[in-house]
């Protein structure tokens, strides 16, 4: 029953999404995008098992002003050449809204809905979502701002292993200095409930976990029919091992973290900044014993609320002539995934939890037009980690174009 009820909701939204799209066509002043990106990957599971792949994403977009709302709509395609179960739709739809609250105030709502739908092996991930967002700004001073902000977030999946309630809350503060300094302080709170992450206990013992592949295979993503959901184990890596559970019910887990960036821009050319976020798990843990990351595709089982660790970033901008700008950047990060064990290539836990260590590198050439950007973006990634499937190395490569075009009430300016 929940099953044909999510393929109801996916139909609906796969109709509603071109027409909210149409219907947001100028009639008021907004602007509609179009994107191309074309990504090179060495590594699309991103496990030792190394798994190259094309994938081509396709993105139009409408930011269209309604009154005192504004509408917000997209809709885009990924289209994975040699994986071919990886490619999916996404589509995004809402509404928001400026309230001043006197001269130096303001609230600030949104509110809309989301979906993701996958094809074959990776079905399961196919989600409908909706999310709310208030928050409340104010200068504290010419050159100081507060900000109160509060989100949450509901998905239902397919497999309603998935399915979750999510919110967080932040306040933040920047300070603005003549020396072109910029300060910014941030505090956040989150917290997510799996609904109902559990599977029943097993009458008689398994032989191997749902969906564990084993060392990864990657493949062609049509999964095997060895048991997992829909009969499918998915390629490339562990995937995910969900807990048993008799008792059933759900699982939350929840986190606080600080951040802390600094900013200098020197003259009209150079711009540096530094941040440092460290976030702490104050209850619960993943409910999945192993997760993994997948390029460019959203895991519900490992996101922001999933690790304990620190995040270190450097980051370089120039403005160059000819309206050229190149953005190179370095991260570092140390992660912890409590309630997920590291694991022998063998699917055997090692009696640790999951640390990662991870060192990032991208840069970024973008040459910007009237209406029309394109870009080229390189990365390279070196993860370590305590369990061996997941220390490996990949490069990144990616480029594509942006075309925007402001439109305008008929008859109007």
């Amino acid at each position: 029953m929940i099953q044909r009820g999510f393929c109801i909701m996916i139909k609906k939204m796969r109709r509603i999404v071109p027409v909210l799209l149409l219907s947001a066509w100028p009639m008021w002043g907004g602007t509609v995008y179009f994107s191309f990106n074309q990504h090179a990957t060495e590594n699309l599971f991103q496990t030792r098992e190394a798994v190259s792949d094309q994938i081509s994403a396709f993105t139009l977009a409408v930011d269209q002003d309604l009154s005192a709302l504004s509408l917000l709509a997209s809709a885009s395609y990924s289209i994975f050449r040699e994986t071919s179960g990886l490619s999916f739709l996404a589509a995004d739809v809402g509404l928001d809204y400026l309230a001043p609250a006197g001269p130096k105030s303001a609230f600030y709502f949104a509110a809309g809905g989301s979906g993701q739908f996958y094809r074959q092996a990776y079905a399961p991930f196919s989600s409908v979502g909706a999310d709310l967002l208030g928050a409340f700004k104010t200068y504290l001073a010419p050159s100081s701002i507060l900000k109160i902000q509060w989100q949450g977030h509901y998905a239902v999946f397919r497999e309603s292993l998935f399915d979750f309630l999510s919110q967080s809350a932040s306040l933040s503060i920047d300070k603005y200095f003549p020396s072109r300094t910029t300060l910014k302080a941030d505090a956040a709170w989150g917290y997510k409930y799996f609904l109902h992450p559990f599977l029943p206990e097993p009458i008689e013992a398994q032989t191997e976990p749902l969906l564990a592949s084993g060392g990864g295979t990657g493949g062609q993503g049509q999964g095997s029919s060895s048991g997992g959901l829909g009969g499918q184990r998915y390629q490339g890596g562990s995937g995910f091992i969900p807990r048993y559970n008799s008792g059933g019910g759900g699982s939350g887990i929840g986190n606080v973290s600080v951040s802390l960036l600094a900013a200098q821009g020197l003259g009209d050319v150079v711009g540096l900044s530094a941040s440092a976020v460290r976030q702490w798990i104050v209850t619960g843990e993943n409910p999945f014993q192993s997760i993994e990351e997948f390029y460019l595709v959203q895991n519900p089982s490992a996101d922001a609320f999933s690790w304990d660790g620190h995040q270190l970033n450097a980051r370089l901008t120039l403005a160059l002539p000819w309206e050229i700008s190149v953005k190179s950047g370095y991260t570092y990060s140390d992660k912890t995934y409590p309630g997920v064990d590291s694991m022998s290539l063998d699917g055997v836990p090692l009696g640790s939890v999951r640390n990662d260590r991870r060192d990032l590198v991208e840069t970024r050439l973008q040459k910007d037009f009237r209406r029309f950007s394109v870009f080229i973006a390189y990365s390279y990634v070196d993860n370590s980690s305590t369990d061996p499937l997941f220390e490996w190395k990949s490069h990144y490569v990616m480029g594509g174009f942006e075309w925007n075009l402001p439109t305008a009430r008929k008859g109007g300016v």
